[in-house]
């Protein structure tokens, strides 16, 4: 026992299988217990679904924050001596002017849209006999000559009979439940709004104090990290903010225009509906890829009913606009490229919008181009590493790399012959050179000198 020494490696790997087997009992016991873990999960969140809020609030209107307080309020008060005091009154002003223009904006789309909301429901429940009359004139006029009255009365007997049924054998004994959930719904809208307002009080706070706040989380960094793994992770914090950052603001400036431009285009042609369709085609346009055409089905079925020729003009101006939009219109506003591909663009609004909804289209692309690059550059920095080429073309055509020269050797390089294998000069050897007599041939090692493995290189056994 005296003669006892700790080895380091044993119990690094000791340690090691010891924390795999406890993340593996944890990892199995999550998803035994997911259900109760979900709902203390969903309990945690809306406890803190108002600072969630607030969060989000600070972080969206945060460049708008910035652009009034340096280039407008910080100019106004410089003109004080006392620096702090001015400090504080720019900061003041610029969020109160900056909540004032988010809620305007708001207040104007509800504005616009809750009157053409009204007059677009009163219409198609005022023309609906009309639209009724039409419909039927176009089936009689495509069924003229077959005698389909017998069968059109059975099937309208048909199916009041089964509505009479299911009204009295599932709405009616159901009404309470309807009734709890209506008011539950209703009480679901009323907290939300309650959230919402605590939110907006709470941006507040984060947006007057955002220096401190960033600062305690950078001090907390440093002091649980080492000093290098943390500066790399603030690298990346503010690579991942710029990228979210500028997508979300330039995706909202691009809603905004085509916006503006539909409402002009159907306000010159005296579309009906303008407001109501406008603001559909401006949501729907933060959606990529899909969100022009979801916007565009229902508006142009709501200006159907009133003109169908309208209905195809405004079919033909939405995808000439579209065109517009992706080649000139985002080109511009994003400074830089997503730098996905179509495939990973549909991929992220796919995955996404399947866990989160609409939500989710909306957010899926700048994730998505946020990990991809992180990953891409974490696969470049290893390349570089070891040695390997970085660039993605050089892996097209490559059958295998040179381990001693790290090279790519193309597909059509024939094989070498087995019975005389190609090998290049050694180190330290010129091409042609004879080797000495005495000297170790190929696989034997020298006196003192441990065997290399064949193809093997320093860089590779220093890897080992």
């Amino acid at each position: 026992m005296k003669n006892f020494k700790w080895d380091k490696k044993y119990l690094y790997w000791g340690v090691t299988a010891f924390c795999v087997v406890v993340a593996s009992i944890a990892f199995f016991w999550m998803l035994n217990s997911w259900s109760g873990i979900k709902k203390v999960l969903d309990l945690i969140i809306g406890a803190l679904m108002p600072v969630l809020y607030g969060f989000l609030i600070a972080y969206l209107l945060n460049k708008i924050l910035v652009v009034f307080e340096t280039r407008v309020f910080d100019r106004v008060f410089r003109k004080l001596q006392n620096r702090p005091l001015a400090h504080k009154l720019s900061r003041a002003v610029s969020i109160t002017v900056t909540l004032l223009l988010a809620l305007g904006l708001i207040a104007g789309l509800l504005i616009i849209v809750l009157p053409e909301l009204y007059n677009s429901v009163t219409t198609i429940v005022t023309n609906s006999p009309e639209y009724f009359d039409v419909a039927m004139k176009w089936v009689e006029n495509i069924f003229d000559g077959y005698d389909l009255e017998p069968v059109a009365a059975r099937w309208l007997q048909t199916i009041s009979e089964k509505l009479v049924d299911w009204l009295e054998n599932n709405v009616l004994p159901r009404m309470s439940t309807l009734i709890t959930s209506i008011t539950g719904g209703v009480i679901s809208v009323v907290m939300t709004i309650v959230d919402l307002f605590i939110g907006i009080v709470i941006s507040v706070y984060l947006m007057y104090n955002k220096e401190v706040f960033c600062a305690q989380a950078k001090k907390l960094t440093y002091s649980l990290l080492r000093t290098k793994t943390a500066n790399a992770l603030m690298r990346e914090i503010d690579f991942i903010n710029d990228a979210f950052g500028n997508y979300i603001v330039g995706t909202l400036i691009d809603a905004l225009i085509v916006g503006i431009l539909n409402y002009a285009f159907m306000t010159i042609m005296g579309m009906p509906y303008s407001g109501l369709v406008t603001v559909i085609v401006a949501i729907t346009n933060l959606i990529p890829v899909f969100g022009p055409f979801i916007g565009a089905v229902p508006s142009a079925f709501l200006i159907l009913l009133e003109n169908p020729t309208q209905s195809l003009i405004f079919l033909i101006f939405t995808v000439v606009l579209q065109q517009v939009d992706g080649q000139i219109l985002k080109p511009r506003i994003h400074a830089s490229r997503t730098g996905l591909s179509g495939f990973w663009i549909m991929f992220a609004i796919l995955f996404f919008g399947g866990l989160f909804g609409i939500v989710g289209m909306v957010i899926g692309v700048p994730v998505t181009t946020v990990l991809y690059s992180l990953i891409r550059r974490l696969n470049r920095r290893h390349l570089r590493r070891r040695g390997l080429p970085e660039d993605t073309a050089a892996y097209c055509d490559m059958k295998a790399i040179d381990p001693e020269t790290k090279t790519v050797i193309p597909r059509d390089t024939p094989p070498e012959s087995p019975a005389e294998p190609v090998r290049g000069p050694k180190k330290g050897e010129k091409k042609g050179e004879s080797r000495p007599e005495g000297s170790p041939e190929e696989g034997e090692s020298r006196p003192g000198e441990s065997p290399e493995e064949p193809g093997e290189s320093p860089e590779d056994r220093g890897e080992k």
